[in-house]
């Protein structure tokens, strides 16, 4: 009977999760809801925010130089860096079915959680005043300052993503029976511990307030649960065949195309962008190039063994996959990447503006001559209407006059002609030719002045969709090259 209830409230649970995540997922999905929302929950995050600064402060009185590098270094196994150096291991390694759903895991609350940042658009510790007293960025340096910091606070990612992944691992090995009952509660304990110490230390860096953890804590909690009642599904269609491929391909551009666009430009698209094409790439790898290496069967015992073993040596064998994997990677990424930086300006040239408008990332023009010729398109378009006014005026002064004024004013047709001349070109200036202000931007996406007026660019003055799409596809390449590539390498060296 208590089996039968449990089980039950275990079912329930796990379709309340799958529910909300769900519901999220089609809100994103309708963006004119995106700013009522945004409206009626950002005032009481910034509320909370608020609150939960006197915890901040509290914790940063602790500070201890030894204490800052224990937190900012644990910090990392929760960063775009790590999620490359671990997931490919596990590939390579002996867990493939493992890594898949890894992959497809942190796609998720990846996304999941970039989106509520975006669409919430709630402040950091770091942008909220505290009286007289300033709150800091402890141990400000690499991808933490530069990127983590520069995003919106709630919900806390680390969270988010360190319940997910380490919950989910520990899951698979019980789920699997590789590991013991016993075994699997004292790991969950571990797990739990280590989560609360990720928390803990986005609270004393100063870059997360009590209610961001929270958020991070349920909407993985979530997440997970979402994922694991559905994995059974993700694998059957991953296995479905190379139409999988597709529907991937369809699902990242749709939930990219509708991510929610901030107040303020973040890198949070970017974060999503990245893992999207890693997911892309790996369901390439795995449905359509090298299907066979990633069977539920194959596991460590089996890598592992006898003749799978160069030299007799195991952990030669697996240096010598690890070397050559990373190194596939690393050539197929820059290589993805520069070309389809330098074929996608040539490419995009074919399509008219009102096409490409139809693609363009939730993101914010950070390209100042950009922001100056849409200032210079919209002067020319008022000083064309106030010139075709003028125009008129003057020729309504001549039809009344008749030829009077020109004898009158001896070299008048020179004059109007040296005004028209005058007026041609002010005119150019105004609508940004190459000799104007309006810089003609040659190569990687510079279309010229009347795309920067119409497109939002990049810092470096590349068009975002530009910069999206060989984002994409440079991660998608990741993916194809630890799932895809990788092992057929393997297999044909006897590895």
């Amino acid at each position: 009977m208590l089996l039968t209830l449990a089980a039950a409230c275990t079912a329930a649970f796990s379709a309340l999760c799958a529910a909300t995540v769900a519901a999220f997922l089609v809100l994103v999905m309708i963006p004119r809801l995106h700013s009522p929302v945004r409206a009626w929950l950002r005032p009481r995050a910034v509320e909370r925010v608020e609150s939960g600064l006197v915890l901040v402060a509290a914790a940063q009185r602790l500070q201890r130089p030894w204490l800052t590098w224990l937190f900012q270094h644990s910090s990392h196994t929760v960063s775009v860096t790590f999620y490359a150096s671990f997931l490919p291991v596990l590939f390579w390694l002996g867990f493939p079915e493992l890594g898949r759903d890894l992959v497809l895991l942190m796609t998720l609350a990846l996304y999941v959680g970039n989106a509520i940042k975006d669409l919430v658009c709630s402040p950091r510790p770091l942008g909220v005043p505290y009286g007289k007293q300033r709150l800091r960025l402890l141990g400000a340096q690499g991808e933490e300052a530069e990127l983590n910091a520069k995003e919106y606070g709630l919900p806390s990612s680390h969270t988010l993503n360190s319940l997910c992944l380490n919950y989910f691992v520990v899951w698979y090995l019980y789920d699997r029976q590789l590991i013991a009952a016993g075994t699997t509660l004292a790991l969950y304990c571990v797990v739990a511990l280590w989560v609360v110490w990720i928390a803990a230390s986005r609270l004393y860096l100063g870059l997360h307030t009590p209610v961001d953890i929270l958020a991070g804590a349920v909407a993985g909690l979530a997440v997970l649960v979402c994922f694991i009642a559905i994995e059974g599904l993700l694998v059957r269609w991953l296995f479905s065949g190379p139409q999988a491929v597709l529907h991937a391909a369809l699902v990242a551009l749709l939930l990219l195309r509708l991510h929610p666009r901030p107040l303020e430009h973040t890198p949070s698209f970017q974060f999503s962008t990245s893992f999207m094409g890693a997911m892309f790439g790996t369901v390439v790898g795995v449905a359509w190039v090298s299907p066979h290496a990633h069977q539920p069967g194959v596991q460590l015992a089996q890598l592992w063994a006898g003749d799978k073993v160069l030299y007799g040596s195991r952990l030669l064998w697996a240096a010598r996959r690890l070397a050559l994997g990373f190194a596939i990677v690393g050539v197929l990424k820059e290589g993805s990447r520069a070309a389809f930086k330098a074929a996608l300006p040539l490419l995009y040239r074919f399509f008219p503006l009102p096409i490409r408008r139809l693609w363009q990332p939730p993101v914010h023009n950070l390209y100042r001559p950009a922001q100056e010729a849409a200032a210079a398109a919209a002067a020319s378009q008022a000083g064309k209407v106030t010139q075709r006014r003028a125009n008129a005026q003057q020729d309504k002064i001549k039809h009344a006059n008749g030829s009077a004024v020109e004898e009158q004013q001896p070299g008048g047709t020179q004059a109007t002609g040296s005004g028209q001349a005058a007026r041609r070109r002010r005119g150019a200036a105004l609508d940004g030719s190459p000799n104007s202000r309006g810089h003609s931007l040659g190569s990687h996406g510079r279309l010229g002045a009347d795309v920067l007026a119409a497109l939002p660019h990049n810092e470096a003055g590349l068009p975002w969709d530009v910069d999206v799409t060989s984002r994409f596809f440079a991660y998608a390449g990741i993916g194809l090259a630890v799932t895809g590539v990788s092992p057929r390498v393997f297999e044909v060296l006897g590895w």
